[in-house]
């Protein structure tokens, strides 16, 4: 269930989600030596690494299919197969206004404008917003305000130079193909601040707003505007704006804080929304700063540094967590939470499901706080085999 990378550590930090092939081939182009990753119930990932100034990321790739239904049960399976610490949504979008073609815009926020009711005098909108997260929206502001990332953007492009703005999007489920449709007027109407229009982004900000550990962001390049629409402009610009949408993108990853970025760096999840280092703007106007976030309070540079669960120990262990006796009901796992007052409040408390396993246990290890997870179960479980096993299993990877 997992996919060994270089060094035997492979893991997600990051999950970045699309709709077409062509968005798809975009994203990979950043990644070295991507891998197949088969997930349960048949979805199919590649995990690849991406390397960002002196550190790295490892980040995996799926594509959804067109829809906002197939976009939020995505993330629901990359939720439960890698727990990352952010995904993404990459492709393209149609301009509603205020873009060219090529810009980007990082979405703030996700109308779906088609949700309402149609009455005999006509359509009442009861519209349904999705945010992105604000730490990973603080972000896309900073990469915005600089050029950095367009120096990201692959060759092949004679296009102008493109710019970025974080403003919102409208999300629906149809293709609209002109400012004067019926959907067209709709979003005049009941979305006018939203600079462009796709099929996925609110499909994909639900799906993370129900796995309260995640944090999302969609990221749009412009492939057509509303009143210049047809299959040669497709031809010529959804390549251009895929690529300009995954420079975006991947200009953000390089700066998102992991644990796994440097001994002390960003171990703690509490500290999330992700925060940047607020020198980053100035040296991003001018040239590269480095991109690895600064160093904690009182760390040592040298520190000694663990290593990093694969997914596969992650994985193994959560199966274990969940079997023992009573752990999959809520009020066993509140109680598990509640005993662990310094990494419970940075973990989804509704149920015991997998993905919120996986999100517990990348914690603990980030906080290093494995021994006093099984110090807890063995105290609620005391003579359960799984939670021996999970001990012992905890015990083998040096984490006790």
């Amino acid at each position: 269930m997992g996919a060994e990378g270089k060094g035997g550590a492979a893991r997600a930090d990051v999950v970045v989600l699309t709709a077409l092939e062509v968005e798809y081939r975009a994203v990979r182009a950043h990644l070295e030596d991507p891998r197949p990753v088969k997930a349960e119930r048949g979805a199919l990932f590649e995990v690849g690494v991406f390397r960002a100034g002196s550190g790295e990321r490892t980040v995996a790739i799926h594509m959804t299919g067109p829809g906002n239904p197939g976009a939020a049960a995505s993330v629901e399976r990359a939720a439960a197969l890698f727990a990352p610490w952010a995904v993404l949504f990459v492709g393209v979008a149609g301009g509603v206004k205020d873009v060219a073609l090529g810009d980007v815009v990082a979405a703030d926020a996700v109308y779906d404008y088609e949700t309402g009711k149609d009455t005999e005098s006509g359509f009442w909108p009861r519209q349904k917003t999705h945010q992105s997260a604000y730490g990973l929206v603080q972000l896309a502001r900073l990469v915005a305000a600089g050029d950095a990332w367009q120096r990201r953007i692959r060759p092949g492009d004679d296009a102008p130079r493109p710019r970025a703005q974080v403003k919102p999007l409208a999300a629906g489920g149809r293709v609209v193909a002109h400012h004067r449709s019926d959907a067209g007027l709709r979003l005049a109407a009941s979305a006018g601040d939203a600079l462009a229009v796709d099929m996925e982004g609110f499909g994909f900000l639900a799906g993370a707003y129900v796995n309260q550990q995640l944090d999302a962001l969609v990221i749009r390049g412009i492939s057509d505007l509303l009143g210049d629409k047809g299959e040669a402009h497709d031809e010529r610009w959804q390549p251009v704006a895929s690529r300009h949408a995954a420079a975006f993108a991947f200009e953000l990853i390089g700066r998102i804080p992991v644990a796994a970025d440097a001994p002390g760096v960003a171990d703690d999840p509490a500290a999330r929304p992700f925060t940047a280092d607020t020198r980053s703007l100035d040296t991003d106007m001018g040239s590269r700063a480095a991109d690895t976030p600064p160093l904690a309070s009182g760390t040592h540079p040298q520190a000694p540094r663990r290593r990093k669960l694969t997914i596969r120990d992650i994985g193994d262990l959560a199966d274990t967590l969940l079997a023992v006796s009573g752990m999959t009901s809520p009020a066993r796992w509140q109680q598990l939470l509640d005993e662990l007052p310094t990494v419970g409040t940075a973990v989804g408390r509704q149920s015991a499901s997998r993905s919120e396993a996986l999100s517990l246990l990348r914690t603990c290890e980030a906080r290093r706080a494995m021994g006093e997870l099984v110090e807890v179960i063995a105290v609620l479980a005391p003579d359960d085999p799984a939670a021996a096993e999970l001990t012992r299993r905890v015990e083998d990877l040096g984490l006790a």
